[in-house]
């Protein structure tokens, strides 16, 4: 019988420093844009790298290790509703990685902030004309101009989304005892959080890191490329 201090690896190294790491630079983000002048070269860098963790996190969803897939965590409406009901009980849940909810709102999330960085390479600076995304001459004007009014006011829709976010996994801390977050720093989670009683070791594979490595600098050249065809 597992006891509260055994622990199983859930999470791998990519998947943990694509989460930290997104967080770091969307607070840069949006710290930086809301700074403006000469902080919007950081803005600018710190959204191609956001831009490059995504590609890699999307195709990491597809090809990476068992729980970083899409497959494992997108269940639908139905186990999602289950999920809910499950909070209010005394027992569990028990998901070994993400629970149905928190899966559909990684998905909500990528694509969000994955938004918010495309409309930001066709944004540009209206009142002055000095500060334009790499793409924004490749456009028409009423496309920049579109693009910019999205990426302007998109950004308190993925505010509102990360207090969600952080909501739902203090909820988790202080209701159901479960650490997402310490889960998210050594990538284990609790046996007895992870897998229900009398239930079977779930049989986990972990991509290699070469994998991960590959992927990502094919994401940070395609970024390159994107940026270099507005010069």
């Amino acid at each position: 019988m597992a006891g509260k201090s055994d622990k199983i690896l859930v999470w791998d190294v990519p998947v943990r420093l694509f989460h930290w790491l997104l967080v770091l630079l969307m607070a840069t983000s949006y710290f930086s844009g809301r700074a403006g002048g000469d902080w919007m070269q950081l803005h600018f860098w710190s959204g191609y790298a956001i831009l490059t963790l995504l590609l890699f996190r999307i195709a990491w969803g597809f090809v990476g290790s068992t729980t970083a897939r899409f497959s494992s965590f997108l269940k639908g409406p139905k186990a999602a509703f289950a999920h809910v009901a499950h909070l209010f009980r005394k027992e569990g849940p028990h998901d070994v990685g993400h629970n149905p909810v928190g899966g559909a709102m990684v998905l909500v999330l990528i694509f969000a902030v994955l938004a918010q960085v495309v409309t930001g390479l066709f944004s540009a600076d209206t009142d002055t004309g000095m500060v334009n995304g790499p793409l924004a001459l490749k456009v028409a004007d009423k496309w920049v101009e579109r693009a910019t009014d999205f990426h302007s006011w998109w950004i308190n829709a993925l505010l509102i989304l990360v207090a969600i976010h952080v909501a739902a996994v203090a909820l988790y801390l202080v209701w159901k005892r479960h650490n997402l977050v310490g889960a998210m720093i050594t990538g284990r989670k609790r046996v007895d959080h992870a897998i229900e009683p009398g239930a079977p070791a779930p049989r986990l594979s972990f991509a290699s890191s070469r994998l991960a490595i590959s992927l990502l600098l094919a994401s940070a050249a395609l970024v390159y490329f994107i940026v270099r065809a507005g010069g």
